[in-house]
């Protein structure tokens, strides 16, 4: 009994491994090379697009100007109180970041769950030198900072075109 139930694990384990493969998620050997791609990338593309969800379930973009990714590659954007993003986030807080390089035509996708922080030691800590007066003349009260938590990154990247069949880009889960 215990024979056929690891046999059956260990098919499911060969099942899993397809399914990623097919998906386009790489290998853990290129996980790296493939972040620092992205990586670059991002740091090349310089603004961002957000995607968030209004209250029908639409999709809504906007451009930000986002801090580049920690090692982890959690992403914070620096926003005021009263935009739409903030609502919507708080509503829904699945959320994609959008980075579009043209000179290489790569993009990384980065979907996962955002957070409002509101705690004042945290937003004067982060405050990036951008971050001025003009945008937020009542700092810290008029300054909000959205946390985002990867879950997936996506990509076309140099040296990670993705699928030549189905179109579907390289990946990693965190």
């Amino acid at each position: 009994m215990q024979v056929n139930w690891l046999l059956a694990l260990n098919r499911l384990r060969v099942l899993a491994l397809v399914l990623v493969l097919s998906s386009g998620q790489v290998q853990a050997d290129d996980r790296a090379e493939l972040l620092d791609a992205a990586r670059l990338t991002i740091n090349s593309a310089r603004y961002a697009a957000l995607i968030s969800l209004d209250h029908t379930g639409q999709p809504r973009s906007r451009t930000v100007d986002a801090f580049p990714p920690d090692e982890n590659f959690v992403v914070w954007v620096a926003t005021r109180p009263v935009t739409r993003k903030v609502e919507q986030i708080r509503n829904n807080p699945k959320v994609t970041l959008y980075y579009w390089h043209a000179e290489t035509r790569s993009y990384v996708s980065i979907m996962g769950m955002a957070t409002i922080v509101d705690d004042e030691s945290v937003k004067v800590a982060m405050r990036r030198d951008v971050d001025t007066d003009k945008l937020y003349p009542r700092f810290p009260v008029d300054y909000l900072l959205i946390k985002i938590q990867p879950i997936v990154l996506e990509g076309v990247l140099p040296g990670y075109r993705g699928d030549s069949k189905t179109w579907a880009p390289s990946r990693v889960l965190f």
